[in-house]
């Protein structure tokens, strides 16, 4: 697996607006929580242990795994809503975090809670 790239934060938060546009065309109840998962990818093992301790230690549940030669996934879990501010306060945090252990922040999701489904 090549080197990723990383975006900038800026590109993030113009994916945020169109994922967050995106669910609310979809009839996405963004106020109620359901599982967030944070995704990115790291070429050292102590990095990404580091920043999965973080996190852990800010309530998230954390795995790694190798991805090919040289790229260790980390992957994040959360409960949260997908409100437009909580989302401007959890993406810039998580994208910073990552930064800072030398990852390649990718992204986040979750599943679209329809009305009657939350």
């Amino acid at each position: 697996m090549g080197k990723r790239a990383q975006r900038s934060l800026e590109a993030h938060h113009s994916m945020d607006v169109e994922q967050v546009s995106q669910r609310v065309k979809m009839g996405d109840q963004l106020s109620v929580a359901r599982e967030i998962d944070h995704t990115a990818y790291f070429h050292s093992r102590t990095d990404a242990a580091a920043a999965a301790a973080e996190l852990r230690e800010a309530g998230y549940r954390v795995d790694l795994s190798r991805r090919g030669f040289g790229s260790i996934l980390l992957e994040a879990h959360t409960l949260s809503d997908v409100e437009w501010e909580t989302v401007e306060a959890f993406m810039p945090t998580m994208y910073k975090l990552i930064d800072k252990h030398h990852g390649v922040y990718d992204g986040w999701g979750g599943d679209v809670v329809l009305k009657g489904r939350e």
